[in-house]
């Protein structure tokens, strides 16, 4: 796997820290941290969250294109 880097940039361009997006996924800062940076995946539903937070969907928040100032 490889990390995350539109969730990375998503999070940052919103000012969250990952221990406030672990709390929303229900799951500790360190799991989150794994996920991120692509050495755990995200489940579905996980996903699903992370779209609604951020207003994208999930085919912009996983692909391999990152978008710098949507």
């Amino acid at each position: 796997m490889t990390k995350n880097w539109n969730i990375y940039i998503v999070r940052n361009e919103a000012k969250q820290s990952q221990a406030f997006v672990a709390k929303k996924l229900g799951i500790s800062p360190q799991r989150f941290q794994l996920k991120e940076s692509g050495k755990a995946g995200f489940t579905i539903e996980e996903g699903k969250i992370l779209s609604e937070l951020y207003g994208m969907t999930l085919d912009e928040l996983f692909s391999n294109e990152i978008k710098i100032g949507s």
